[in-house]
């Protein structure tokens, strides 16, 4: 589904990353772990756009995505969660998934603003979002601002606004990072879920218990490169791993 062949980006004469290459398929949950200024984000940011590569190229389902703006992205199939998640606080959490279907549509914010829908178009968002937020778990906070929900349930509403995006290809940034156990139970189940219905899941994740119990494949950044890719049980304990996070 996703491949990046020899992607390489510099930020003054460092090497952000260097040369990844990497196949995902579809309906696998990949985890991409690595000490503080690895490159996970950097590579993250490049796959979705927000960054061109110096080199290399990314491929979706076949498609050479360079040069592709996020939003176009985004249409291909390509959801993105970030750490700081960017919900609008003062909207509802209806509110905030309603504008994730319209931007869908549209492009881009602005455009937003001046996109218009049929009443008919807007019932079928509107059900759509409902049925989104009971995936979650969230049903009964639809009218609630966003910002007045827990940091868990925000992090919940974040990927119900990526599934709005009719994403085939997830990717995460540490979705379970600051949530409590059952927040952190609850998003797995979801994960799951997900896998079985086809979707497929590329996350960034600090919590070892978590990446060690949800990941079909692991894979390592340390410096910009990629030092490890496998079954989690076996990369774990490679030394090169080891030593990137002792050192």
């Amino acid at each position: 589904m996703l491949e990046i062949s020899g992607i390489t980006k510099h930020f003054d004469g460092v090497h952000a990353v260097d040369n990844a290459s990497i196949k995902i398929p579809q309906a696998t949950i990949t985890s991409l772990i690595g000490p503080n200024g690895a490159g996970k984000t950097t590579l993250f940011n490049i796959i979705c756009g927000y960054i061109e590569p110096d080199k290399g190229i990314v491929q979706f389902n076949g498609e050479n995505l360079n040069g592709c703006a996020p939003h176009e992205r985004a249409s291909a199939g390509i959801g993105r969660t970030f750490q700081n998640m960017r919900l609008i606080k003062r909207l509802s959490a209806l509110e905030n998934l309603m504008l994730a279907f319209i931007n869908h549509k549209s492009g881009s914010f602005i455009k937003t603003l001046s996109f218009s829908i049929s009443r008919n178009h807007e019932i079928k968002n509107k059900e759509k979002a409902h049925e989104f937020l009971d995936f979650v778990g969230l049903k009964d906070k639809a009218y609630e601002p966003a910002g007045s929900l827990s940091y868990g349930q925000q992090k919940l509403l974040s990927l119900a606004c990526c599934l709005a995006l009719d994403a085939k290809l997830l990717m995460l940034d540490e979705p379970v990072a600051g949530v409590n156990q059952e927040t952190i139970n609850r998003i797995l189940s979801l994960f799951r879920e997900l896998k079985n219905s086809g979707i497929t899941i590329f996350l960034i994740e600090h919590n070892m218990n978590v990446v060690m119990e949800i990941s079909d494949r692991l894979i390592v950044m340390d410096e910009g490169k990629i030092i490890a890719d496998g079954i989690p049980s076996e990369v774990k304990g490679k030394p090169e791993v080891i030593e990137a996070y002792i050192s």
